[in-house]
């Protein structure tokens, strides 16, 4: 086995080793963005307090609070924020500015994805490049067969490892990209209806 993967990566060199730092760095900032999205689960718990609220004739918000400040974090921090700062009539901006960057943080790790499906494939590419000029540099020479034969090798090994990093950090990319747009309208429409009740209180 390990031979084998000896094998694959002289084939590739010298842009196999790049390439697996690619991968690595994929796989840590996909794993990275998925702990983050885990504060949608608060999201979500937020949600459920607006039908109580809705229905509150005192406009009680006790139950809300108190979740906030035993679930510190940026989203009960806003919340906490807009019962605080009820007289500010530029709350509605200031909450939209802040909701901005909450959200854009949501983002962590999204970059690091977006670059590496794009450096990977080049660099797969570029091994090709390589591995082509190697074939066109030994014809006409002795054992000309073998160094084609190496350099068609180090051509489509690369090739096929850029891809198959690519190709799943493109999936993981657009099922984050979607998620992110529903967990952006779920907090939009939190938040339009908790300042709405915190204007009738």
């Amino acid at each position: 086995m390990s031979d084998t993967i000896h094998q694959f990566f002289d084939a590739c060199h010298p842009f196999g080793y790049p390439l697996l730092v690619c991968s690595i760095i994929l796989t840590a900032a996909v794993l990275y963005h998925l702990l983050i999205t885990l504060s949608e689960r608060r999201v979500q718990e937020l949600a459920g307090f607006l039908p109580d609220l809705r229905l509150s004739v005192t406009g009680t918000t006790d139950d809300l609070l108190t979740f906030c400040h035993s679930h510190a974090n940026a989203l009960t921090r806003e919340v906490i924020h807009i019962w605080e700062e009820k007289d500010n009539p530029s709350l509605p901006a200031i909450t939209e500015s802040r909701l901005r960057l909450l959200i854009d943080s949501q983002r962590a790790g999204m970059t690091t994805i977006n670059i590496i499906t794009s450096v990977a494939p080049m660099l797969g590419i570029l091994g090709t490049a390589w591995g082509l000029v190697d074939i066109f540099g030994i014809f006409g020479t002795p054992g000309a067969e073998q160094g084609i034969a190496v350099g068609i090798s180090k051509a489509l090994y690369t090739t096929i490892f850029g891809l198959a990093i690519a190709v799943p950090g493109i999936i993981a990319l657009g099922c984050f990209e979607r998620a992110l747009e529903r967990k952006a309208a779920l907090i939009n429409e939190l938040f339009t209806e908790l300042l709405a009740i915190r204007n009738k209180l």
